[in-house]
């Protein structure tokens, strides 16, 4: 019962809330009460659900009726709001289960999008019938409100719920990560609160790059945080009368309203789906590692001696092979036994005992125990920390160890250790090799051939320089003396093979015998060509339009402010050109955005061929292009570069089999030796640009730069 009026309670507010950003017609921008309702119903055992459901409907009819709304709105709309919370859970259940196994992420959210466009699309319908039979209220724009506010509610506040109910605190991170998360919020709130707190510039894209951010490094945590807060600031700034969707003019209320849950749309859309794929990716990766550890502790099982042992030190666990080894019976083993261990091997054994329950890991030691005849058996054991499945994940040590006494065992298990190694190796998507301190191969794996072309036996006692020749051998000559001091090494090199360029991380790890003699080296070199390619294609992504190829204003802003910061040192002069295409609005609502794009392209291509190797052009946004001239002696060589940016432009533009003539104006601030900063540069030449274009358009205008921030028009 106290669950059930927690519940209505929550719903309550919730629709109170949502109830408060109502528009025109009566429907909310976002409503977040189904959302709730959805997480809610999730994460709670099925024997609850109807007595949730129920205090769900009554507390969002009574926020609905204490506001005033009509008897058939509380109950009808009521009904739907609920109902499509209902039905959403219900087909989660059926088709996923436990939503909450990561396993199943991917799934739940392909599964829950496309559930919540459906049910939010009936639950409308019903909406927009109730509204429009009983009221006065047009079916289709209830319908599309109702549609977008219920879908982006579910979505968002759906994933809010059963994330904070499923993580608990861990959803705040880690308590190291907490300040990061934190500090990540809020840069997303800055950013946003910027882009919704002024009307001038049409800046929506700056919110994704931080909210991007967020999302990569905290994956849901990121995308539940900064979705609500882009979510509670866009909403409250545009119910207020700011924000780039009153740049449109003789917009309506119902079309910004509109405008803007496409805004928080295109943000879930964004987000959502790469928190999915990360999650899922750590998921998975998690899972080779449980699946690797298992493969190790099955295949040491079989070796000769194996012991679980607690962190108290008593052994849980030793394998029958200890009587044969040891002489001992398996009860007489049981206890830690620390007597058995020869007193010059106790204090090292003890160490390394504690560094591995304090550092985890894996960690080797060689000791002597005393045989139940009294002589002392070496044993090599080979201990790692895991986590117990016995103990409900209490961590326990699992070691196995062989008798290294005699001679003929060692080398026995030097021949099975060599064929699990090559059977290993072999498989590994990277080269293996192992070099002596003669620096000749002594070892090398199956993917070597396969990638070089050549049997990896034919290098087998064969010098490194004789393999790769005397140009790379001289480059990678320092990392093969640094292995042989036995410090290991790790760089990354390019290759040039069969026509290809290559790239490869590559790491040394010095070989050493028990007394730290180096024996030689091994070498893994992994293929890491296709994340080069990655890496470059983002940065390429990050720095340059994707429309013209020009730089882009991240990109610019870099650039203008290492000018400026030579123009200070040196007190060269620095010129910026501000360019716009004249009447390109026109050209866009006439012809359509594909032509106007064909132009921005065709204006690029002639842009850069009026440029220096030395100057620098971006391209700002919309139509606005910026060239930047550091080797400019005197206000006539920006001038001529203008003059010939203007008269590329007289040749007719071919688009789509249509001529157009397009041209330009061109705002140009010289400064000669007075320092300013990037935006008051800009500014300068903004006006200019003004300047030009009050003179006809089709011109260009320059200011001179006598003062930081005074200046005086030269047409």
């Amino acid at each position: 019962m106290a669950k059930a009026v927690a519940v209505g309670a929550v719903i309550a507010l919730s629709c109170w809330i949502s109830i408060h950003t109502r528009q025109p017609g009566g429907l909310s921008t976002l409503w977040i009460s189904s959302g709730v309702l959805v997480g809610l119903l999730l994460t709670s055992p099925r024997a609850s659900w109807p007595a949730s459901i129920l205090a769900a409907f009554v507390g969002n009819a009574v926020i609905r009726a204490s506001q005033g709304d009509a008897l058939y709105s509380v109950i009808g709309l009521g009904i739907a709001s609920t109902l499509d919370a209902c039905l959403v859970a219900l087909v989660l259940v059926h088709a996923i289960g436990d939503v909450t196994d990561p396993a199943k992420v991917s799934r739940v959210g392909r599964i829950a999008v496309a559930c919540a466009v459906v049910v939010c699309a009936l639950s409308g319908a019903i909406a927009a019938s109730v509204q429009a039979g009983f009221g006065d209220a047009p079916f289709l724009s209830v319908f599309t409100t109702w549609f977008a506010s219920h879908t982006l509610g579910m979505v968002i506040f759906g994933t809010l719920t059963v994330v904070t109910r499923a993580q608990g605190r861990r959803l705040f991170g880690k308590r190291e990560h907490r300040r990061e998360l934190a500090f990540t919020i809020a840069l997303i709130a800055a950013v946003c609160l910027a882009v919704f707190h002024q009307s001038r510039y049409p800046a929506l894209f700056l919110v994704y790059p931080p909210l991007l951010f967020s999302t990569f490094r905290h994956r849901f945590s990121g995308v539940v945080f900064g979705v609500t807060i882009v979510a509670v600031i866009a909403i409250a700034e545009t119910m207020i009368g700011n924000g780039p969707f009153y740049l449109i003019p003789n917009a309506s209320p119902g079309e910004r309203i509109l405008l803007l849950q496409v805004f928080i749309a295109s943000t879930c859309t964004l987000a959502l789906p790469i928190a999915i794929v990360l999650t899922g990716r750590s998921f998975l990766a998690r899972r080779l590692r449980e699946s690797e550890l298992r493969y190790r502790m099955l295949a040491d099982y079989s070796r000769d001696l194996v012991m679980r042992i607690g962190t108290d030190g008593e052994r849980l666990y030793t394998s029958p092979s200890a009587r044969e080894i040891l002489g001992w019976d398996i009860e007489e083993l049981r206890g830690p036994r620390w007597d058995l261990v020869h007193p010059d091997d106790v204090a090292a054994v003890v160490r390394t005992m504690d560094e591995l329950r304090t550092a985890g890991g894996m960690t080797t030691i060689t000791y002597r125990v005393r045989h139940r005849d009294g002589h002392y058996v070496w044993l090599e054991a080979h201990a790692r920390l895991v986590a117990s499945i016995e103990s409900n994940g209490a961590p326990e040590i699992f070691c196995t160890g062989r008798d290294v006494t005699h001679r003929v065992e060692a080398e026995r298990a030097l021949a099975e250790s060599q064929r699990h190694l090559r059977a290993i190796t072999d498989n590994m998507p990277a080269f293996v090799l192992h070099v002596g301190t003669d620096e000749r191969y002594t070892f090398a794996n199956e993917p070597t051939y396969r990638v070089m072309g050549f049997d990896p036996t034919a290098i087998i006692g064969k010098s490194i320089r004789e393999v790769v020749g005397e140009t790379i051998y001289e480059e990678i000559k320092p990392k093969i003396e640094c292995a042989l001091r036995g410090e290991p090494v790790s760089f990354e090199i390019e290759r040039h093979f069969k026509g290809e360029r290559y790239h490869y991380q590559s790491t040394y790890v010095p070989e050493l015998d028990a007394n730290g003699k180096v024996l030689g080296f091994y070498v893994m070199s992994s293929d890491i060509s296709q994340l080069k390619r990655t890496e470059h294609e983002l940065r390429l992504l990050a720095r340059f339009d994707g429309l013209t190829g020009l730089a882009n204003r991240f990109h610019f802003n870099e650039a203008a402010e290492l000018a400026l910061a030579r123009h200070r040192r040196s007190e060269r002069p620095l010129a910026l050109l501000y360019l716009d295409i004249d009447h390109f609005k026109q050209i866009n609502d006439s012809l359509g955005h594909a032509v106007g794009d064909d132009v921005l392209r065709e204006f690029a291509q002639r842009l850069k061929g009026c440029l220096r190797v030395t100057d620098f052009a971006a391209r700002l946004g919309g139509d606005e292009f910026v060239v930047l001239v550091e080797d400019a002696d005197d206000p006539e060589v920006p001038e001529i570069i203008a003059r010939e940016m203007i008269a590329a432009m007289h040749a007719p533009t071919i688009v789509g089999g249509r001529e157009l003539r397009v041209t330009a104006s061109i705002g140009i601030a010289f400064c000669s030796r007075m320092a300013t900063n990037r935006d008051e540069l800009l500014h300068i030449a903004d006006k200019a640009l003004y300047e030009a274009k009050a003179g006809g358009r089709n011109t260009y205008r320059t200011a001179i730069v006598e003062e930081p921030v005074q200046h005086r028009i030269n047409g």
